[in-house]
């Protein structure tokens, strides 16, 4: 058995290596935190903190238990210009930050923590390293990162197709160059996606409710207004009132961590909620339709669910693909008559809308659709297709000619 290995390089690791100050990484459980630190920081002493307040120093596996005795060598390091990784700092006790104040500006330190705790807490008005460190939120891999790493093991078609799913770092365990299999991912890692929840929570919110986890379930079955998502929980007795207001603070603190994104939608009031981890977003699908966590199931099924939802996925990487290019803002819009796949916007201003087409062809008739929807928005007309379109007044992109872009 061959093993390939995968080292997706983050962007801004060169910044965050030059940066003299403090520096606060923060994001949700399996985001790579601890890989990005490892892999790509430069540092003296690495420190993991673990669950109940025990301290382990990584290079030599000594276990400081004693928060005093942690302290001293810390201050120790810092004040001989040491650079020093706290990793998990959250979980130290609250009089830690009063002990980062009085260490700064000496030595460097770098600390990584959990995202709604870190929001929550630490970046609070009343926080008292507010304004020492310099904050870096560490999310799903990029999408220029992940595409242009798995082009350099397979074709940019499969690569792309592949892209929305193994953004989330913890997937790429299950990467095997071109012989990668999308229902294998799902199937291996039935009781990672699973457990991915239960741990966010363990370390953000302590507790896993029956609401957040109802509202997982109903973003993944497709629903994305907060009014039909009251409605579904409503009926399943998780909440005793069909009310959006009722269920709105857990979209906030969702979102704080990472779980959960939204997409303004274009000249209207409100959001497209969607769950942020593509893989995450199938296996409870699954678990919907056939309890997928629980059975096993044909791979017949596996592969309808996927083979249903690429598009949708597509689309949404497809939209912040060109976010990121336009340094905009994505939108989303929608109506009786159809959808737009993806509007970039600044302020108020379009800059470019855009249509994704997965299917082997394209013809004239879905590139006049596509400008007839468009017509009365400003901005480019972004045709995104397995092939090339020619056509006046359209910019055409594949996977081939969005690779030629990214590596100039």
């Amino acid at each position: 058995m061959v093993v390939t290995v995968i080292i997706v390089t983050r962007k801004h690791t060169d910044k965050l290596n030059k940066q003299p100050n403090y520096v606060l990484i923060y994001g949700r459980r399996k985001v790579g935190k601890t890989y990005l630190v490892k892999q790509f920081l430069d540092y003296d002493i690495y420190f993991i903190v673990k669950r109940g307040g025990g301290i382990i120093e990584g290079d030599s596996v000594r276990s400081i238990d004693s928060f005093e005795t942690f302290l001293e060598i810390v201050k120790s390091h810092l004040k001989g210009g040491k650079t020093i990784v706290i990793d998990e700092f959250q979980r130290l006790p609250d009089e830690f930050l009063d002990y980062v104040q009085s260490f700064h500006p000496e030595g460097k330190l770098i600390l990584t923590g959990s995202s709604f705790h870190v929001m929550k807490d630490i970046l609070s008005s009343k926080s008292p390293i507010l304004g020492l460190v310099s904050e870096f939120k560490l999310s799903l891999i990029t999408p220029e990162n992940i595409f242009t790493e798995l082009s350099q093991h397979m074709d940019a078609e499969k690569a792309f197709e592949l892209s929305p799913y193994l953004r989330d770092p913890w997937t790429l365990q299950y990467f095997q160059g071109k012989q990668t299999d999308l229902k294998d991912i799902i199937t291996f890692s039935k009781q990672s996606i699973q457990s991915l929840l239960g741990e966010v929570f363990l370390e953000e919110e302590r507790t896993l409710s029956g609401v957040y986890e109802g509202i997982i379930r109903a973003l993944a079955l497709g629903k994305w207004k907060l009014k039909e998502i009251a409605n579904l929980l409503y009926s399943r007795r998780l909440i005793d009132e069909s009310d959006p207001s009722r269920i709105r603070p857990y979209f906030n603190n969702m979102m704080s961590m990472d779980l959960v994104n939204r997409v303004k939608l274009h000249h209207k009031k409100g959001y497209r909620y969607k769950i942020r981890s593509p893989i995450m977003e199938l296996g409870y699908l699954l678990d919907e339709r056939y309890n997928f966590f629980d059975e096993d199931i044909s791979d017949k099924r596996v592969d309808s669910i996927i083979s249903n939802n690429l598009y949708g996925h597509l689309e949404q990487f497809c939209g912040e693909v060109f976010s990121e290019l336009y340094g905009g803002t994505l939108e989303y819009f929608y109506s009786s008559d159809f959808d737009i796949d993806f509007i970039i916007t600044d302020g108020k201003d379009v800059l470019a809308v855009g249509e994704v087409k997965w299917t082997d062809s394209v013809s004239e008739k879905d590139v006049d659709k596509f400008l007839a929807r468009t017509e009365y928005l400003s901005g480019d007309k972004i045709f995104f297709s397995k092939v090339e379109v020619e056509r006046e007044g359209v910019t055409s992109f594949t996977p081939e000619t969005l690779l030629a872009h990214y590596r100039g």
